[in-house]
């Protein structure tokens, strides 16, 4: 067979340290609670104004009856309804929590 020309590659005369930096961070877990300040509408309300998708974002939901571990779909003027097919009244949610 002939032989082909060689491939064209730049010279490396620096060093190259891809990916030896590496920060380990710990998991953490926010609480968003319902304040005196602070009201449910105003989390849910930050929460779809923050970056990304709001399904995205997993939460556990405290409401009266029960607990839910799941995220967000969508909000109506009193209403959210969530990933795991859940409907729970606004009024119902005692405090919301972030997980990740």
């Amino acid at each position: 067979m002939k032989k082909l020309p060689g491939i064209y590659h730049k010279d490396i005369n620096r060093n190259i340290s891809n990916n030896q930096d590496v920060c380990y961070a710990k998991e953490e877990i926010r609480s968003i609670n319902n304040n005196i300040n602070t009201n449910i509408e105003e989390i849910l309300d930050n929460l779809f104004k923050e970056d990304g998708y709001i399904f995205n974002k997993p939460l556990i939901i405290t409401t009266k009856d029960k607990s839910y571990d799941t995220a967000i779909v969508k909000k109506t003027n009193n209403k959210i309804f969530t990933l795991t097919d859940d409907i729970i009244d606004i009024s119902d949610i005692i405090s919301i929590e972030r997980t990740k």
